[in-house]
């Protein structure tokens, strides 16, 4: 057995299959091209259309090394990171595929001269597995005749396995399935966990079989293979390591997180975890940022945020209370960045895992606390709708706190957390990493028989077409009726496909069937329909027509989300990349990478660069070239857009002035005249690092502007009325001097000018009533309490006394006091409750804090909040209990 580097392996392998005839197919990102899927968690992802059948691959026979990410869902590796010698969030799958060419009599002898003659494994160290059948299919016998009798390896090296082990899919309840076969690495006697001893390192999928409706299984006409082998575990062998983290894949960064944190490695077990997890993480963190995603409380941004703040949290326990992970992507970049280019751009990647840290450092510590009364409690379950106040008040995932809670051999109740986060919809629910193959398999059906449906609306807006097939709820049918639904598939249409961001067309086919939208499966167009009178059948010959003032006002919002995407690119830079966009009749919203807002003077010059092209009527030329020659000519691809070898490529410009070049698939103007103007309406932050924008253009940016002249004439009355309301507050108030003053100083009458002069009348009038509250809690001053303990409390009676008031009285009283705490509750016109504490400075280090204080008494009425040693505040709930409340907490002082 030979040592290998990680970049010999995966050489190796794709020279390898290159050699027996496979394509070398580029790994896909890790947002996959799937609605079901949360993230790319095996190989053979990006391959689903062809097992389908939805798509004509242009090879029968594919090599892959594929970028895979397991986090969340029932296929996640999370809670074993670390804890075993090889289970990670990410990993590279490799892989070799057939679509309907070869299958186990040539699979099975390529994985053994792979194993043993390139890898140089010893054979008497390998053992493989094979399905032993069961009441439902028999016992492959066909694989295990190829070990035996082909490969020559003796029964002892082969062991029969049942479903649950080596038996793949379907993936859902019908669909492609079949026997495996896998390939282990016995590591030795040393091992003790079998699991750990023997190394599943390649598992060989025989797509043989599909499941029907009934339940029943029968041969498939063309029969798939699907195999994927782990890089790291092939590494951990060939470099004889104990685990996968001493691999040149991880070691350097794992050398980097011991050094950055000060703890060396093999120190204790408990450091070494922690050292391992920041390792897996960072790793992964850093590919899923370069791949575009961002952190936020969705999807795929949860499990970035999730890792984040997991990694940082080991940190913590290593005694790292500041920000340090950002300083780590560099390191992962310089051992992959060679393979993988989207890494190259650290300070990009360093950004939003830094803005991540900053922001969980600003409530960890809080959170501690909180979940630290939780542990504290009796029993070994904690409250889901605890943990998810957790999560949502101090932005700690649920991954996290069952972390720690198992660490103090407690659970978390996930079922009452699920309940309690559904109820917020804050958590996306798309968790899984399962392949759905079978939501599609109808539009597989149909291309099979029907082929690709011809587009013809680049050109034009009406076509002449024939019904191939009707659905309806997912089954083919013959005919829609009068007040039915479904999708119509045409062999030809003039109907845009919902794609690149681009809303899909809406219309009408002949005169009785409205077109509400259209998507598009691998090349079929679907359009969703509503019947309105009569009836529509397979066969029938039909007249389409699109809605040509939707399409038009679409045209102008694709046209300038590209002017307004060079614009980005010009002020910000050309490190600035999309991260997606939405596209249709009343707006264009666009999604940018930038670790900031962007400043007002800059929004004015997008708006000023995007209007002049606009201004300088520039022709809009598109191009069909190869997608390598689109590259070459500087062409930008959009993000989340899938691309064949043939591309459409948008320039818009002339000799002297190119505004952009985009590769698109989507419909456009043929000059930037005819967008007439652009404006943009809101910019905002939607994850760390991710900027959006919303705009306006054409008849779209006219609606928008006399809409905003409404809304301006409208906000200007109210104002008015606002005003008379406040002047009539001031008179009584004995503000009438003041008043005039403000009059005077803001004469004019236009929406600006009044709320400034609202701001500061409401400022003047919140001064006055600060200073009668002041007033009214100085009155009971004579209430002081001298306790037995030395300490003197006064309890305010409950009252709309404001928080600037209490603020004041509390500080001043504070300022010399000795042995004093006061306890004033807030109580608004509209039933909002507070209460707020103070404490002396010299009862501080007895032990004696208002945070402590204040919580006790907001907890009596459901409350809770925090604050400083010397002056803190609770929201309350239950205004019933104030008076409970306030006694509960004399006791508590009077027991200090």
């Amino acid at each position: 057995m030979n040592f290998k580097t990680s970049k010999e392996i995966r050489e190796s392998w794709v020279k390898f299959f290159t050699s027996k005839g496979h394509k070398h197919v580029k790994s896909s990102s890790l947002i996959p091209d799937n609605p079901t899927l949360l993230l790319t968690g095996a190989g053979m992802v990006q391959f689903v259309p062809y097992f389908l059948g939805l798509k004509e691959s242009e090879f029968k026979k594919a090599v892959t090394i594929q970028k895979c990410a397991r986090v969340g869902g029932k296929d996640s590796d999370l809670e074993n990171i670390g804890r075993t010698t090889r289970h990670h969030t990410y990993f590279e799958m490799l892989g070799n595929f057939s679509f309907g060419d070869y299958f186990k009599s040539e699979v099975i002898p390529w994985a053994w001269e792979y194993v043993t003659e390139v890898l140089g494994l010893p054979k008497d160290k390998l053992i493989v597995s094979v399905f032993a059948g069961d009441e439902i299919t028999p016992f492959d016998e066909e694989a295990y005749d190829i070990w035996i009798k082909k490969v020559g390896l003796p029964d002892s090296q082969i062991k029969k396995m049942g479903r649950k082990d080596v038996f793949w899919g379907p993936p859902g309840p019908t669909g492609p399935c079949g026997p495996c076969s896998e390939i282990y690495f016995d590591r030795g006697p040393e091992f003790t966990d079998p699991d750990e001893r023997y190394l599943e390192i390649w598992n060989l999928v025989f797509m043989q079989l599909e499941k029907d409706e009934e339940g029943k299984f029968k041969p498939l006409a063309k029969k798939n293979i699907d195999t994927g082998a782990g890089l790291e575990r092939l590494a951990l062998i060939l470099q004889n390591k104990k685990n996968t983290f001493e691999t040149d894949l991880l070691m350097p960064i794992l050398n980097a997180v011991s050094e950055l944190t000060k703890t060396p490695y093999e120190r204790d077990e408990k450091s070494d975890l922690s050292l391992k997890i920041i390792t897996d993480h960072i790793r992964c963190i850093s590919f899923l940022i370069g791949d575009g995603v961002r952190p936020s409380n969705l999807g795929r941004g949860y499990v970035l945020r999730m890792l984040i703040r997991r990694a940082a949290r080991f940190g913590y326990l290593l005694g790292m209370k500041n920000p340090f992970l950002y300083k780590l992507p560099s390191v992962v970049s310089e051992n992959y960045s060679e393979f993988y280019p989207e890494l190259k751009d650290v300070k990009m990647i360093e950004d939003v895992v830094k803005q991540e840290e900053e922001k969980f450092s600003e409530t960890i510590d809080r959170g501690l606390i909180f979940l630290d009364e939780l542990l504290s409690k009796s029993g070994s379950i904690i409250p889901g709708d605890a943990v998810f106040d957790l999560y949502s008040t101090y932005g700690f995932p649920v991954e996290l706190t069952s972390d720690i809670a198992q660490e103090k051999n407690k659970n978390v109740d996930l079922d009452a957390f699920e309940k309690a986060k559904d109820k917020h919809s804050e958590v996306s629910n798309k968790d899984t990493f399962s392949v759905n193959m079978t939501d599609k398999r109808v539009y597989g059906d149909v291309l099979k028989e029907h082929g690709e449906t011809k587009f013809l609306g680049y050109t034009d807006e009406k076509c002449e077409a024939m019904v191939l097939a009707i659905i309806s709820t997912g089954q083919k049918v013959e005919k829609l009726k009068e007040g039915e639904s479904g999708e119509i598939i045409l062999n030809q249409t003039v109907f845009y496909a919902e794609s690149g961001g681009q809303v899909g067309d809406s219309g009408k086919i002949n005169s009785n069937v409205s077109v509400l939208g259209t998507k598009k499966y691998e090349g079929l167009f679907s359009h969703s329909v509503e019947i309105k009178s009569g009836e529509i059948k397979v066969g029938d010959k039909v007249s389409c027509e699109i809605d040509s003032v939707k399409r038009a006002r679409t045209r102008h919002h694709h046209s300038v989300t590209h002017l307004l995407h060079s614009s980005l690119r010009k002020i910000f830079g050309s490190a600035l990349q999309q991260a997606g966009s939405e596209v249709d009749e009343n707006k264009t919203r666009f999604d940018f990478t930038l670790d900031r807002a962007a400043k007002p003077e800059e929004i004015e010059k997008i708006e000023s660069m995007v209007n002049g092209w606009i201004d300088l009527k520039l022709p809009v030329e598109c191009k069909e070239l190869t997608f390598d020659e689109a590259i070459k000519t500087g062409a930008l691809a959009f993000f989340g857009d899938k691309y064949g070898d043939i591309v459409r490529v948008i320039k818009m410009g002339d000799t002297k002035e190119v505004a952009s070049v985009e590769l698109c698939g989507g419909t456009h103007i043929k000059n930037t005249s005819e967008i007439g103007g652009f404006k943009i309406v809101k910019e905002s932050s939607i994850a760390a690092g991710v900027r959006r924008i919303e705009a306006v253009a054409g008849e779209a940016l006219k609606e928008y502007l006399e809409g905003k002249k409404k809304e301006e004439e409208v906000k200007l009355n109210q104002l008015i009325t606002e005003d008379n309301n406040l002047k009539s507050e001031f008179s009584k108030g004995d503000l009438s001097n003041e008043w005039e003053e403000l009059t005077k100083k803001f004469s004019e009458v236009s929406v600006k000018k009044l709320q400034e002069k609202h701001m500061e009348a409401k400022k003047l009038i919140s001064k006055a009533m600060a200073s009668t509250n002041i007033e009214k809690l100085k009155s009971q001053e004579d209430k002081i309490e001298k306790l037995s303990n030395g300490i003197s409390i006064l309890i305010a009676k409950p009252d709309n006394y404001g928080s600037e008031a209490i603020k004041t009285f509390i500080e001043g009283k504070l300022k010399n006091a000795k042995g004093e705490i006061y306890l004033v509750t807030d109580l608004t016109e509209e039933g909002k409750l507070t209460f707020y504490s103070g404490v002396s400075s010299d009862l501080i280090p007895k032990g004696i804090k208002a945070k402590d204080i204040v919580n006790k008494v907001a907890e009596v009425t459901g409350g809770r909040g925090g604050g400083k040693d010397n002056f803190a505040q609770a929201g309350g709930k239950d205004t019933s209990k104030i008076s409970e409340a306030l006694n509960i907490g004399l006791e508590i002082i009077k027991l200090i």
